[in-house]
């Protein structure tokens, strides 16, 4: 959600920390377009990022009984910015106790060629809710997974998707596209013997806990509330369904999601 675009010299450095309730990416006048991570576990793992060169960090914003504990973790460049917690609060717009909060630049789109050299990858055509793409995001990189494909939804720099994915948005190569179906067919020439798995509930779906994924596998989950369409099942080289119990249809996309990434990758 880009919100302002000023002049450098007319530029507050807290502008990008105010109204973050439902905030999403920040346009910085120098830095261009930005992201905020928020909470001491969270900013401490970004400012790592930052001290390593993956992730460029701008700005620190820390309650006062914060700034001691984070005056040696900072980056070169970045700005520490010291508020009393109340006014953090009124700043961000809702109740904040978690000391510290940090703007960091959006990092560069991935070169596709390094899509082509993936072998376990995570296929998110569209998904509708930014906790469920942060909760994915989070499992791929807990798992192993070696990258993730994602179409049209919510914002993966979003201050949400940034929290729920415990900073795996920058620790997992995402590539995202309006239609990511051509480059995963390009993903599948690449090396033979490829194979895309769609997660579905289908009569013909495979069951999961009897898989054998290949040594090269992509996974397509669906929307939250469709699953994948016939066309897009049609595009897959199988289904795959996790048998349910006591009357349930179906798990939460993010829960099933970990499950299949585990038996992707629980082998190697």
């Amino acid at each position: 959600m880009a919100g302002y675009a000023v002049a450098m010299a007319d530029f507050d450095p807290w502008e990008p920390y105010r109204d973050l309730r439902f905030a999403g990416t920040r346009e910085h006048p120098e830095h261009g377009t930005c992201f905020i991570a928020e909470g001491r576990i969270l900013v401490e793992d970004l400012l790592a990022a930052g001290r390593a060169g993956r992730v460029k960090v701008v700005s620190v914003a820390a309650m006062t009984n914060a700034v001691a504990g984070v005056w040696g973790l900072l980056p070169p460049g970045a700005e520490l910015l010291e508020a009393e917690p109340a006014a953090l609060q009124e700043l961000a717009g809702f109740p904040f106790h978690r000391g510290l909060m940090a703007c960091a630049v959006v990092p560069a789109p991935l070169p596709l060629a390094d899509l082509l050299k993936t072998r376990r990858l995570l296929v998110l055509p569209r998904l509708y809710d930014g906790e469920n793409l942060g909760l994915l995001l989070r499992s791929a990189a807990a798992l192993g997974m070696d990258g993730v494909l994602a179409g049209p939804g919510p914002g993966l720099w979003s201050r949400r998707t940034v929290r729920v994915s415990m900073g795996s948005v920058w620790r997992i190569p995402v590539w995202r596209m309006e239609d990511p179906w051509g480059p995963l067919a390009d993903w599948k020439a690449a090396v033979p013997g490829s194979e895309i798995a769609a997660a579905a509930l289908t009569a013909a779906a495979e069951d999961a806990r009897l898989w054998r994924p290949p040594a090269r596998c992509a996974l397509v989950m669906g929307p939250e509330d469709t699953g994948l369409d016939a066309a897009q099942l049609a595009r897959c080289d199988r289904a795959v369904a996790i048998p349910m119990a006591s009357g349930m249809d179906s798990l939460n996309v993010a829960a099933a999601g970990a499950i299949l990434m585990f038996r992707m990758t629980g082998n190697d």
